[in-house]
């Protein structure tokens, strides 16, 4: 049995495949821009976009942290380190602590997270041997690193901004006032902290040394040009002399908004609001061999350095040219860029966009909108000039610019998305405010006059039952491959079985019910009531629904059943706060923007092959080897295949059907317990059963 085995496995191994498993999870923080570092022995830890990196200076190797693989949680807003617990200490934005040793031992402390204590945001970091002093909103705490735990919190009702302990004595501060107490004071008592002059408040603010020496160099983080190493010059100035160290990653933990052009990435890391919300104009992608190209940000604020560059909402990539896009700053205009690089700017003075309505001011330039960026079949790209009287704007392939009037959506504030449907009925999201809802229209054949268009905004939701809905947002629409539309609101879930009747007077939405299973006869709406922020459709037709507070669900093709719920409580999920969802076209791997960053998950289904080839089928992990306790995945099949798993000897040992293109099967016998060392042989027929193939898998145990 052996040597069957063994030379089993030398014929299969040419067919090993590598792919992540499934239902497996990836997160892709960003280490780009180098904020906080500090140095011990040969080692520089830094901070970069909140998220932890290594360097070693003695062998140039680079370690990588993440809260999937290492810690405890994302975003850390500080770090420090103790020689005499020999442990650095990590604290999150939300109040979270790590303790970090020299052999990446991790140790969480979450007390003061999960305190009911005011503002917990700690502003400063005093190490006095093995213990921390945190400064907080309410005072400061303690943390003895060597033993791991949280020793005091001194409530002191002061926002405090940094600690220095010195001579005996203990100094803090806000942002405008010293205090004092003596070490052998009661720090619980607010009549033990006293106004002094005797530090400035910058003084005791003060954290770290700018130049942190290791390796021979001094090390610095030079915010967006990432973590160098400098020489100090005899004449007291520096010179760069190792790095930039800037992994390959997003520049940013931002994203708003995601799609795929072929099999790459593109993000934009903006927001669509009217709120005081300023993130910087953030585009970027991710190619298919993981490196991440990050867009010039640089070139438009030197070209054009009275316009804001902020809340990048869309990138588009041309259909026709790999190397051309298009991206949409909030209220910036449009920016075009070649490889990346910025090439020009768009707005009122050199196109028909428009700035806002109700703004008469000077810097006009910083009221002009071009959302909603997508191209259609024809090449030519839409955009939103929200908040004017025309908001639907084209730009065609041959630099044509064409604009779009409907009365119903003049000088609507907010739109976030296009969807151009197999129905022929085109779609436009607008989120919030004044005429507000999903509006549909048909272009008649042309793009020159809306006279004989049609064209409908709704609202009001009304549903198959009489029941109507007003919603305050309208967040998304998704097409499935039955051409039904999926719609997210801040109420729940809606279903447009058929658009081309939404322009009828007696449309009405559907409502997917469930039924309770309780014997009650009874059913209740699909995620009712719940914020519905983004959909997704995969292969098999089933969908991923992003919310805005309760993680991530997918459901069956006809929404009937709910098959899996994540949330960030009970799951590698980063957030329970989804902002956007694309799916890997080759793979299936669902790409999850989060407003605390990007991770993905790898789910069971894939594109189906247009028909079944032996070359096509493969199955994996083969061999199956002891101690895995996962799935075998059998990839490159046609939609809604058979797949028979079968003995040797042709015993039937299970049967299971395609996601799409993809298939899994537990390699356990009837009786749950694992199944026997062998050979299984795979046999797939296609949805009309006239054609199979055949693979095989090996199980050793």
């Amino acid at each position: 049995m052996k040597k069957t085995l063994t030379s089993l496995l030398l014929s299969l191994a040419a067919t090993l495949c590598l792919a992540q498993a499934i239902g497996s999870w990836q997160v892709y923080p960003s280490y780009w821009i180098a904020t906080q570092n500090l140095t011990v022995g040969t080692r520089v830890y830094a901070l970069m976009n909140g998220n932890l990196l290594c360097y070693d200076t003695e062998d140039t190797s680079v370690r990588l942290y993440d809260c999937l693989n290492d810690l405890n949680d994302v975003h850390i807003s500080l770090i420090a380190y103790s020689e005499e617990a020999k442990r650095l200490i990590l604290v999150y934005e939300d109040g979270n602590i790590d303790l970090l040793d020299l052999d990446d031992n991790v140790w969480n402390l979450s007390g003061l997270k999960d305190s009911s204590l005011g503002d917990k945001t700690v502003s400063g970091i005093a190490i006095d041997g093995s213990t921390a002093y945190l400064t907080t909103g309410f005072g400061f705490l303690t943390v003895d690193m060597g033993e791991g735990v949280i020793r005091d919190t001194y409530n002191l009702s002061l926002s405090l901004t940094g600690i220095l302990l010195e001579d005996g004595k203990t100094y803090v501060c806000t942002s405008s006032q010293v205090y004092v107490a003596s070490n052998t004071d009661n720090w619980h008592i607010a009549s033990s902290w006293q106004k002094t002059t005797e530090h400035k408040v910058s003084e005791v603010a003060y954290q770290a040394s700018e130049y942190n020496p290791a390796g021979g160099l001094y090390w610095h983080s030079d915010g967006s040009q990432g973590l160098c190493g400098y020489q100090r010059l005899s004449d007291g100035t520096y010179q760069l002399a190792s790095g930039p160290i800037q992994p390959n990653s997003p520049v940013r933990d931002l994203c708003y908004h995601m799609s795929y052009a072929g099999e790459r990435l593109l993000i934009a890391g903006g927001i669509n609001t009217n709120y005081a919300i300023y993130y910087p104009a953030t585009a970027m992608y991710l190619d298919q061999d993981g490196t991440w190209t990050n867009f010039d940000e640089e070139t438009p604020a030197q070209l054009y350095p009275d316009t804001h560059h902020y809340n990048t909402t869309d990138l588009v990539e041309d259909p026709l040219d790999p190397t051309h896009h298009y991206a949409s700053p909030y209220r910036s205009g449009l920016y075009e860029y070649r490889d990346a690089q910025f090439v020009t700017l768009y707005n009122h003075q050199n196109s028909p966009l428009q700035p806002m309505n109700d703004y008469t001011g000077q810097s006009k330039q910083n009221y002009v909108s071009a959302v909603c960026l997508t191209y259609d079949t024809e090449g030519n790209l839409w955009m939103a000039n929200q908040n004017t009287d025309t908001i639907v704007r084209l730009l065609t392939p041959e630099g044509k610019w064409l604009s779009l009037y409907y009365p119903d959506i003049a000088a609507t504030p907010n739109c976030d998305q296009y969807l151009f449907t197999t129905s022929g009925v085109n779609f436009l999201v607008c989120r919030r405010m004044d005429n507000r809802g999903f509006f549909a229209f048909t272009t008649g054949g042309t793009l020159t006059t809306t006279s004989d268009d049609q064209h409908q905004l709704r609202s009001t939701l009304t549903n198959e039952d009489g029941t109507s809905y007003t919603p305050d947002q309208f967040y998304c629409l998704e097409e499935d491959l039955d051409g039904r539309v999926w719609c997210g609101t801040n109420l729940g879930l809606f279903v447009i079985d058929d658009p081309t009747q939404y322009f009828q007077s007696d449309f009405r939405f559907n409502q997917i019910k469930i039924n309770r299973d309780d014997g009650s006869g009874l059913a209740d709406y699909l995620l009712s009531g719940v914020a519905v922020s983004c959909i997704a459709i995969d292969a098999a037709n089933r969908k991923w629904i992003g919310t805005s507070s309760n993680g991530l669900y997918l459901v069956s093709a006809d929404g009937t059943e709910m098959l899996q719920h994540f949330q960030a409580s009970d799951s590698p999920l980063l957030s329970d706060n989804i902002q956007c969802l694309a799916l890997n076209p080759s793979d299936g791997m669902l790409m999850i923007g989060t407003d605390a960053g990007l991770c993905s998950y790898m789910s069971d289904a894939e594109p189906a092959r247009e028909e079944l080839s032996k070359d096509n089928v493969l199955a994996y992990p083969n061999p199956v080897t002891p101690g895995y306790s996962g799935v075998v995945t059998i990839d490159g099949l046609s939609a809604n295949s058979e797949v028979k798993i079968l003995t040797s000897t042709g015993q039937l040992v299970a049967r299971v059907y395609s996601n799409g293109g993809r298939a899994t099967w537990r390699p356990v016998a009837t009786s749950g317990k694992p199944l026997a060392s062998g050979v299984y042989n795979v046999v797939a027929s296609d949805e009309a059963g006239k054609k199979a193939v055949v693979t095989r898998i090996v199980v050793i145990r």
